[in-house]
């Protein structure tokens, strides 16, 4: 659980961090739908980063308005995107790249929305992930993509490109472990793989 008492030692070690992935395991107690609004803040204070998942984006339902204030990442599924937007999710993805885009303008964050087909946009522009399987619909997994974007967002990168970097990449790890594996798969599964697809990633960036 995080609580307000908390937030002091979050600044202390936001100031010597580079990125902050929020929400992953987090809880919503009550005192932690108080605290995460207050964590927002100060990662804009300090210019950081901010990727939000899980139970931090289902605190922001009715205080969405925080979003424009950091450098912005969320990364919802279909029922954390409905909870924060009010809107019913089409199951077709091109329905669905609208609804991001419009989000995505309003609120001056990267959205990601998880799925077949994972829609990714900036409100400007768009990027519909191709790789990933039904065999990653199992626990974890969507942490493992907050912390491949959270360490994009680490290095420096764009926020557009390292959502779109790694949903590709994410999706692309579960590709190879399925082909192992078939869809009998785990997260931890996806942290193996990818040494083996980042270095493929290198090389085409050297390219």
């Amino acid at each position: 659980m995080v609580t307000r008492s908390c937030t002091d030692k979050v600044s202390k070690l936001l100031k010597s961090s580079d990125a902050l992935v929020l929400g992953p395991g987090i809880g919503l107690h009550p005192e932690t739908r108080e605290a995460i609004p207050s964590i927002i803040e100060m990662a804009a204070q300090n210019r950081k980063p901010l990727l939000i998942d899980a139970d931090a984006i289902t605190a922001l339902s009715d205080k969405t308005d925080i979003l424009r204030s950091a450098e912005t990442v969320i990364t919802p599924h279909v029922g954390e995107f409905r909870a924060i937007s009010g809107l019913n999710v089409p199951r077709d993805w091109r329905e669905r790249v609208k609804l991001c885009k419009n989000f995505a303008m309003e609120h001056s964050c990267i959205v990601v929305l998880k799925g077949h087909n994972t829609v990714v946009s900036d409100g400007r522009h768009v990027r519909v992930n191709s790789t990933g399987n039904p065999g990653m619909a199992v626990g974890g997994t969507g942490d493992v993509l907050s912390g491949m974007i959270g360490a994009f967002l680490a290095q420096g990168s764009d926020r557009f490109f390292s959502a779109v970097a790694g949903a590709y990449l994410h999706g692309l790890a579960g590709d190879m472990v399925r082909k192992h594996k078939g869809f009998h798969m785990v997260a931890t599964d996806l942290i193996e793989a990818l040494p083996i697809v980042l270095r493929r990633y290198d090389r085409e960036r050297r390219r």
